[in-house]
């Protein structure tokens, strides 16, 4: 099976949210729900403080939680792109997939009572055209990547980010001067 995934540049990321606003605009999530966030991550003591911004949405696992949490076969994996997608009509909204998702990437709709997600904008790469969240980044920080390889999963993670181990994530934090993200788009990693 294929496999599409995310180069996240932390030093590019500027928390602006662009990002979730393009989300939100294309997928049309309601007030609350957002597949695409910033959190912001602070460390250091004063005088010296950092803040780290890291834009998630779901990260397309290769073996996802929520997946195997499913009781109705909701939620399955695109041959194509290796999207992990849920299946409305199928969906009960139980919220299993909720709680067994390490990265918080599955959400309730209070008003549909099912359960949505980040879906990579699988209809617009099988158009050929970019993720929203990728096409509105301003400081280019959003790059999908075309062959995502496991071994890559997590790599050079932030604090706090869960063991990739535990799903092998479609995710990698690359920084301003790997050769990659300045090629031009999409990468291959």
């Amino acid at each position: 099976m294929a496999q599409i995934g995310w180069a996240i540049d932390l030093e590019r990321c500027t928390g602006c949210q662009t990002c979730t606003v393009a989300c939100k605009s294309e997928n049309n999530t309601p007030m609350g729900t957002n597949y695409r966030d910033v959190a912001f991550v602070d460390s250091g003591s004063y005088p010296i403080l950092h803040r780290l911004f890291v834009t998630m949405s779901c990260n397309h696992c290769e073996h996802p939680a929520c997946l195997a949490s499913c009781p109705v076969d909701a939620i399955s994996k695109d041959a194509t792109y290796g999207v992990v997608l849920i299946d409305q009509d199928k969906c009960i909204g139980c919220k299993y997939c909720i709680f067994a998702c390490p990265y918080g990437a599955p959400r309730y709709n209070g008003a549909t009572k099912k359960v949505e997600k980040c879906t990579f904008c699988i209809h617009r790469i099988s158009e050929g055209l970019f993720p929203a969240c990728e096409t509105s980044c301003v400081g280019r920080a959003i790059r999908h990547v075309v062959v995502f390889s496991p071994s890559d999963s997590g790599a050079s993670a932030p604090a706090g980010f869960a063991d990739a181990g535990m799903t092998i994530p479609s995710i990698r934090f690359v920084h301003q001067g790997d050769e990659a993200v300045q090629q031009g788009d999409p990468i291959s990693v």
